[in-house]
């Protein structure tokens, strides 16, 4: 469950959960479960800010992935997740083309998979990487192919951060009433999550998360 303290906002709970997961398949040998926490632990510090301690996590699982003593198990799997990160830390640092691999090559394998929230995943970053580049018309594109996808599988987090992500787009182009429109929507989202969400510690921790805030924010009442 730790990767879902996480969606839900609560980093604390979401770092110990996997820092546990890992440490008790590292004593197994349990490959599948080792990346899976670790890829989760990276995520967890690109949260808070920590972009070299998210990088060694992420490394880490990269050489596992390519080491060929490493379990076929799963592997496709995590490696899809993996990718994802690893865009989502190079574009964080400022790395467009590294960022553009480690997307292009996530779409691969979840197109291959079917995976589809790794799709949404994959062409979300890929407008994200096309709004840093200013290149507003791919951008579009591709986060519409995302944004269908998402309402398709009806995944809430996918679906907020895509609108999201949109809105940014429509920030950027300067482009105020569909910015407002598209975190209005992800406000939606988030507010249907809220709504379902019995635990009133996951409730506080997804309206204290920053990324939730600027939803918020961006999409008050004008």
């Amino acid at each position: 469950s730790g990767w879902l303290h996480l969606e839900l906002g609560d980093a604390d709970s979401a770092l110990d959960l996997n820092r546990r997961g890992a440490e008790g398949a590292r004593k197994r040998g349990d490959h599948e479960t080792i990346a899976n926490s670790e890829i989760n632990l990276g995520d967890v510090c690109m949260t808070k800010g920590d972009l070299v301690l998210a990088q060694e996590f992420l490394d880490g699982v990269h050489r596992l992935v390519k080491d060929p003593a490493t379990s076929e198990w799963m592997r496709w799997r995590y490696s899809t997740h993996l990718f994802a990160s690893l865009a989502d830390l190079a574009l964080t640092r400022g790395n467009r083309d590294e960022a553009r691999e480690f997307a292009d090559q996530c779409l691969e394998l979840a197109t291959r998979s079917n995976a589809k929230k790794n799709l949404v995943k994959g062409w979300r970053l890929k407008g994200e990487i096309a709004v840093a580049r200013k290149q507003w018309d791919e951008a579009e594109t591709v986060l519409r192919e995302a944004l269908k996808i998402a309402e398709a599988i009806g995944n809430p987090t996918q679906l907020w951060k895509t609108h999201a992500a949109l809105g940014r787009l429509h920030g950027e182009r300067k482009n105020p009433d569909a910015a407002w429109q598209a975190y209005h929507a992800a406000r939606l989202v988030v507010d249907g999550i809220k709504h379902r969400l019995q635990n009133p510690r996951l409730r506080a921790s997804l309206d204290a998360a920053p990324a939730i805030q600027r939803v918020y924010q961006l999409s008050a009442p004008r």
